[in-house]
């Protein structure tokens, strides 16, 4: 099997994903409808699926099919954070990264945010809410919701940034502390309708005020060098 064959199947499968505007849990067509399709044999196709598979644009499940992947090409720990630890002065320098972008990403989904994007934001916004109030692990949906807000800002390479920020969030230590949840809840609520609003300085605020909360509940209860 060429390896230039195999390179020729990946790029026809991207410019699939891409003519066809397919999405995350997408299902793509099957090996034989590929093959068919590319005129290679079914263990090129494979090899193909597999391999941007590895690259986290594609998730295969066994016996049910393959997938455009959740993750949309964003390795699992894309800042390579794992080698440096999670010590509270890598999640101090991450919240640093946070506050120069996010609030100006705000501000842009204010200005370009569709009604799509705004009912995502709303609703992921109430996901968030009744998670604190039950008391669970809210990590995840806050991080969809911080994506969502990107992915609102209309550009691409923005809503990757965000991506790869929050995909390398392991932890979130500030769910312990029950006062940062209510703050949470407040500052995404002023944040969700700052944006549906297109109030570009309010989403800017509300996000500065969300992140910075985070950050001074570090200076207080940790002896960090700054």
């Amino acid at each position: 099997m060429g390896a230039s064959l195999v390179n020729t199947t990946i790029n026809n499968i991207l410019d699939l994903l891409k003519n066809n505007n397919m999405q995350p849990g997408d299902k793509l067509p099957t090996v034989d409808k590929l093959s068919v399709k590319f005129k290679v044999g079914h263990s090129t196709v494979r090899e193909a699926l597999k391999a941007l598979s590895t690259q986290n644009i594609l998730t295969i499940r066994q016996g049910a099919g393959t997938f455009v992947s959740k993750k949309q090409g964003i390795s699992n720990d894309p800042l390579g954070l794992g080698l440096m630890g999670n010590d509270i002065s890598t999640i101090f320098d991450l919240l640093t990264v946070r506050l120069i972008f996010e609030p100006a990403i705000a501000a842009i989904a204010a200005q370009k945010a569709t009604l799509k994007n705004i009912r995502q934001i709303n609703e992921l916004c109430l996901v968030v809410e009744g998670l604190i109030k039950a008391g669970k692990n809210y990590d995840d949906e806050d991080n969809l919701f911080h994506s969502a807000i990107g992915n609102a800002s209309g550009n691409k390479i923005i809503y990757k940034i965000t991506q790869i920020i929050h995909a390398s969030i392991k932890k979130n230590i500030f769910i312990t502390d029950n006062s940062l949840c209510q703050e949470t809840v407040i500052t995404h609520r002023q944040i969700a309708k700052a944006i549906a609003a297109g109030d570009a300085t309010g989403a800017k605020n509300g996000m500065i005020i969300h992140l910075n909360a985070q950050r001074e509940f570090l200076l207080k209860n940790y002896d960090l060098q700054i």
